[in-house]
């Protein structure tokens, strides 16, 4: 009996450990064009970086604003070197979340991708998440930054940028994209790493510096 469950605690403790290490584990792809980075893309850094990290995200979902100061660390120790390309992926049960998705062009508008970043750290900043934003603080985030509300919130109701998220989620569905956030590391070999999860900072860092060794 003791025995018994010693191995049903060892079995336990296995599979937590399991578990554990799966979180933000990496799916290595091979050298291929299934990834293909966009004059309209959003990036965040260095246009010609050696490496990309394409997000599929959104700003309701909590998993997403966890890994966005990850992905900033990564971007900032490696200036130059790694730059992020955001692509909307709005979930239907954050329905939100596409608003937000429509805001974010609307600054990028005036304000091209810095400010579409800025705008999407601000939404990180003031939802709680999961769909809980009041979204009647939109122009007044955007008016933070010298966008004129009229014209934001012009914009925020127009239908001009819609195609543009759909676009997004289109691509993304053809990667196989289901969830966020969704990362595709590309080497500048063409070799494509998948994180299905969010990854940790280690975890993340470790293709990183994988990718940067490739040829």
């Amino acid at each position: 009996m003791i025995k018994k469950i010693l191995f049903l605690g060892i079995l336990v403790i296995a599979i937590g450990v399991l578990v554990y290490l799966g979180r933000g584990r990496t799916t290595e792809i091979a050298p291929g064009v299934a990834v293909t980075i966009e004059a309209a893309d959003h990036i965040l850094g260095d246009r010609s970086a050696s490496v990309k990290i394409v997000e599929y995200a959104e700003a309701e979902c909590p998993y997403c604003k966890k890994l966005h100061p990850i992905l900033l660390r990564v971007i900032n120790e490696n200036a130059g070197k790694v730059a992020l390309v955001y692509r909307h992926f709005p979930l239907t049960i954050h329905p939100k979340s596409f608003t937000e998705a429509v805001a974010l062009e609307c600054v990028a508008e005036e304000k091209g991708d810095e400010g579409f970043f800025l705008y999407l750290e601000k939404l990180y900043e003031a939802t709680p998440s999961n769909n809980n934003i009041d979204l009647a603080i939109l122009p007044r985030l955007a008016k933070e930054m010298g966008i004129q509300e009229g014209k934001f919130s012009e914009c925020l109701a127009s239908d001009r940028y819609r195609q543009r998220i759909l676009d997004d989620v289109e691509t993304g569905i053809g990667l196989n994209v289901d969830s966020v956030p969704h990362l595709i590391v590309i080497a500048p070999n063409g070799k494509e790493f998948v994180f299905s999860k969010s990854p940790s900072y280690a975890a993340l860092n470790a293709v990183i510096e994988t990718t940067l060794s490739e040829k």
